[in-house]
């Protein structure tokens, strides 16, 4: 059966909200995971309100594309939300949820992601998706209740 728009959206932000938690525990690894889950999510809704046959490849720059997102969204908020994107994209696979922490890490060293970092790289990771996910789950969110 089919996964219509609506439960996608509210996976969105179930997975959003279920990010912050993870986050907050200390589960940085499964938090990052958790937070592209929720992005892919709320893409994926408005990609099945465009069109309900789509490739199910996890890439989000061109799930965005294909969803039309930004269309959907008004023209101010655009530069924030694509930012928000980008760092979500940037640090997210849908193979980490095969990534223990160790990997995830030398994953995100290996990206470079760890200049300017002091800490644990996992941790502040973790934090830099989490956030920039409920920028993005959010403004489709409101978007979406508007009725566009």
């Amino acid at each position: 059966m089919a996964i219509v728009a609506g439960v996608y959206r509210r996976a969105a932000e179930e997975r959003a909200a279920e990010a912050v938690g993870l986050h907050g525990e200390g589960r940085y690894a499964l938090a990052h995971y958790v937070a592209g889950l929720a992005v892919e999510c709320m893409l994926r809704a408005y990609r099945v309100r465009v069109d309900p046959q789509f490739d199910s490849r996890h890439d989000l720059r061109e799930l965005c594309r294909a969803a039309r997102f930004y269309q959907f969204l008004p023209t101010e908020d655009a530069p924030r939300v694509s930012a928000a994107l980008a760092v979500v994209a940037d640090r997210w696979r849908n193979d980490h949820r095969y990534r223990d922490e160790r990997e995830l890490r030398h994953w995100l060293k290996d990206l470079g992601r760890d200049r300017h970092v002091r800490g644990d790289i996992l941790k502040h990771s973790s934090r830099e998706i989490v956030n920039a996910a409920v920028v993005v789950v959010t403004a489709g969110g409101v978007r979406w209740e508007s009725g566009s």
